[in-house]
């Protein structure tokens, strides 16, 4: 077959194709279309069937220790899984067996598992890439499931609802990174009702911020200011109410109200930083808001309103704040926004080079690193290069150009439209 043909028989692009017949670690395929690859050039080992069949289970329900129970040779394990999803296997299955062996529906052991694999999934999901998490969040969430159909204790099940809550909002943060904004929007509304049955306030004031973001991605701002506005109600003060006023004023910004956008900025400012709460504090990750995060928002929010002096500053702070701090706690998503919009800083100022600076890292980002808010702020940056002062210039063609090949592919590995 020409490779217009097979890439229409694998059902992706064909210079995807290209790319993987060129060989070399800069592309390569992933593992459901490994799968596909396989079956269609007619490979037969064993190795491959066992990958195949455990593609084919449905998500979640891949038992990897059934392979060891199977007799697989120690050569094949690392084809089956790598050496994480070993130790994690294992893991979990000792877990399982601990909560089945307790005397009732939910224990403490149960509850302090499920505890520990939503502080551990808050915490990666800021480094990792969001497909995979994904899988996780989804395996835990329907073990809270599956206990919450059982009976325990009252205290207990408004636990279990937390714990149905946050996975449910962290899915909805995986669903926006991964462009599938509709999909976001059904978890945050299930994350507010569990929000509710627990009577958790961390969880109300969160939820209602994240629901704010995915209206404002969705065109809809007006909602998005009555929802951060709302989730304030349960934010006396801490890092949950600097959060929800930062995500108001870039709302306020968006729409270009300078007087309500600098309200809450000020206000912001003001909150009593004292005020500690568990889901913003302690468990932290992707729930918390530090001040790399907030030095990002305060510059995603003056890009809109063209402040370009304070959208610098505020953008190399975060960028400096995520580089010089634990690596583990190194957010690429929030840090890579904050260097494209000190790219757009830089192209309002007019240097081009500043800008080809700050998007160096951003555009050597992995495939699977590359979320959706990224492809979208950079057709906006193209707008910028695409103004008059900048049509007959070299670099800004080349640059223009980069950032077009980074869309190309981006959209080849995810199946997507191109931006």
């Amino acid at each position: 077959m020409s490779i217009r043909e097979f890439a229409a028989h694998l059902g992706v692009h064909e210079r995807l194709v290209s790319k993987w017949e060129a060989g070399g670690s800069r592309v390569k395929p992933r593992p459901v279309n490994q799968a596909a690859l396989d079956t269609s050039l007619a490979r037969s080992d064993e190795v491959v069937r066992a990958r195949f069949t455990a593609l084919l289970a449905p998500a979640g329900e891949t038992d990897l220790l059934a392979f060891v129970d199977a007799g697989v040779s120690k050569s094949a394990v690392p084809e089956l899984m790598s050496e994480r999803e070993l130790i994690m296997a294992a893991a979990h299955e000792a877990s399982e067996h601990a909560a089945a062996a307790e005397s009732t529906n939910v224990g403490p052991t149960t509850l302090a598992q499920l505890d520990a694999d939503v502080r551990r999934i808050a915490t990666e999901y800021v480094y990792a890439a969001p497909a995979p998490m994904m899988v996780e969040m989804l395996r835990v969430r329907r073990r809270v499931y599956r206990l919450l159909d059982g009976q325990q204790k009252p205290v207990d099940t408004s636990h279990l609802y937390l714990l149905a809550g946050t996975l449910s909002g962290l899915l909805a943060n995986a669903s926006t990174d991964l462009g599938y904004l509709d999909a976001a929007g059904e978890q945050i509304r299930a994350a507010w009702a569990y929000a509710e049955l627990s009577g958790h306030n961390g969880l109300r004031a969160w939820t209602r911020g994240m629901h704010a973001l995915i209206e404002n991605w969705s065109d809809r701002p007006r909602n998005a200011v009555q929802l951060a506005r709302g989730g304030q109600e349960f934010a006396p003060g801490g890092l949950a109410r600097v959060r929800l006023l930062n995500i108001e004023a870039r709302v306020w910004a968006r729409l270009g109200n300078d007087t309500e956008t600098d309200r809450c900025l000020r206000a912001a400012e003001s909150v009593d930083g004292d005020r500690r709460e568990e889901l913003h504090d302690e468990i932290g990750g992707v729930f918390g808001f530090p001040s790399a995060k907030a030095a990002y928002y305060a510059g995603a929010t003056c890009i809109q309103l063209g402040r370009a002096e304070h959208a610098l500053a505020a953008t190399e702070r975060a960028i400096a704040l995520y580089s010089s701090g634990p690596p583990l706690q190194r957010s690429y998503g929030a840090e890579s926004l904050a260097r494209v919009d000190n790219a757009a800083a830089h192209l309002i100022n007019g240097s081009i080079d500043g800008a080809a600076d700050a998007l160096r890292p951003v555009l050597g980002l992995p495939e699977d690193r590359r979320i959706a808010q990224l492809g979208e702020r950079l057709v906006g940056l193209r707008r910028r290069i695409a103004a008059p002062n900048y049509r007959n210039a070299v670099e800004a063609r080349g640059l223009d150009e980069r950032i077009e090949e980074f869309c190309l592919e981006t959209a080849a590995q995810t199946g997507k439209p191109r931006l």
